[in-house]
């Protein structure tokens, strides 16, 4: 450490010692006058000659004398210009050498911590997910999910604040070209911009209907982000466990699921600068906390749409199947109406307790949910496309205007959908009409 602190100091001396030897060089190789006769002297230096009065001119002995003072003052002045340049020099090299050790460090020190969580919320600390280090813990860990990024794992959290987390793991495929096939090159690519985008939209946003992002660890061979854990699971399998008949959810609780979902998209649409598309909004996206406050989760393809921009383009179409808009399907362009076609989408499941995968709309091309949303609805009996187990529950008008703004949502032309503060509003006055 001390020959770091005293290198600028070196550094300083050197310089100014380097400058002044220069000088002298330079100063040494100009032409010395004559010291012999008056007569080599510049003539800017001797006056005008008058006819009445004429300086003497300095005899032959005191030319010498002056010449040998004119050089002295040359050298002390020499010297001191020498020093001051040096001196200039030497402090903006110790100024630079100064930052350039300062940005040393803390590179190394960021090195260090590569490994180390990267904590996005005053939820919970990094020494809550030390065990994220012990490989044998965390296959002792309970999977609640799977995905095509990898798996989800519950874990209880003592002394944290959030008593209970989701992990969710993502596989890295190995770094080594001579290792990866271009499968695993996609992949890597695919799950490299998911983590950045979700660590990018999640990581700096707080909603209640948004699923928070508590922390990012990264490992060699993997990559787990960290979220509190909701308990009621997603929307699709509280909706297959229907379809089951192994539970209930009755209309109050997916209208209020309908509303949190509306508010999350106003968050993101209208109150967040960019403003943010999520591109995979599905029941499989939609989390339910302890109270059935629906949390919109995984934003792996989300996308941020400049203030000044009114779309976006991307090279490949995101999204599942039955919830893309069309015109995002035919011009490769996406803008947050987007959004709203798949909000539709998942309102007209809500009420009709139908997915757009299911068996029934796989019988023909011609039919599929929107279409078959539509076409009830504009039919002699409406309630026909309810699902059955909400039927003579006496809220049947609540449903059915809700199936009409999914139809909105869902209109061919994205002009002519509604906003997310729009839906939300609507949403709400079916609950409350007063308002």
């Amino acid at each position: 450490m001390a020959t770091v602190t005293h290198l600028p100091l070196l550094i300083f001396f050197t310089l100014s010692l380097l400058v002044h030897a220069r000088f002298n060089q330079l100063e040494s190789s100009f032409p010395k006058p004559e010291k012999s006769s008056y007569k080599h002297v510049p003539k800017r230096y001797i006056f005008a000659e008058s006819t009445d009065s004429q300086a003497p001119a300095p005899s032959p002995a005191e030319a010498p004398i002056h010449d040998h003072k004119k050089s002295s003052r040359k050298k002390i002045m020499g010297s001191v210009f020498g020093f001051i340049v040096g001196s200039i020099a030497g402090l903006i090299s110790a100024m630079i050498f100064s930052m350039l050790i300062k940005f040393a460090s803390i590179t190394i020190a960021n090195r260090g911590n590569q490994s180390g969580p990267s904590i996005y919320s005053q939820s919970i600390k990094a020494e809550d997910l030390a065990f994220l280090d012990d490989d044998a813990a965390m296959g002792a860990l309970p999977v609640i999910g799977r995905g095509g990024c990898g798996e989800v794992y519950k874990t209880d959290v003592p002394d944290g604040k959030v008593k209970t987390i989701a992990i969710k793991k993502i596989i890295q495929p190995p770094k080594h070209a001579g290792e990866l096939t271009a499968e695993d090159t996609n992949m890597l690519n695919k799950k490299m911009r998911q983590i950045r985008s979700e660590i990018q939209t999640v990581g700096q946003i707080r909603h209640r209907n948004l699923v928070s992002l508590l922390a990012h660890v990264s490992r060699p061979t993997c990559h787990y982000l960290v979220y509190e854990f909701m308990k009621n699971g997603s929307l699709q399998d509280i909706l297959q466990q229907v379809q089951d008949g192994t539970r209930q959810l009755e209309w109050t609780a997916r209208h209020k699921i309908a509303v949190g979902v509306a508010s999350g998209l106003e968050y993101l649409h209208m109150n967040h600068t960019p403003r943010i598309v999520h591109r995979d909004l599905k029941p499989a996206n939609v989390l339910l906390d302890d109270d059935m406050e629906a949390r919109i989760a995984d934003f792996g393809l989300a996308a941020s749409i400049p203030e000044a921009d009114t779309h976006m383009t991307s090279s490949n179409v995101a999204g599942t199947l039955g919830y893309i808009a069309p015109e995002y399907h035919q011009t490769m362009k996406f803008t947050d109406k987007c959004d709203i076609y798949s909000f539709g989408v998942l309102l007209g499941v809500l009420v009709m307790g139908k997915l757009p995968s299911d068996d029934f709309f796989q019988h023909t091309r011609e039919v599929n949910l929107v279409k078959w949303m539509r076409m009830v609805m504009t039919s002699d009996d409406p309630k026909e496309a309810i699902d059955p187990s909400l039927l003579g529950n006496g809220y049947e008008e609540q449903m059915l205007l809700v199936l009409k703004i999914a139809c909105f949502c869902t209109l061919d032309n994205p002009k002519e959908r509604p906003n997310s503060k729009d839906c939300r509003c609507m949403l709400v006055q079916i609950e409350h009409p007063s308002l």
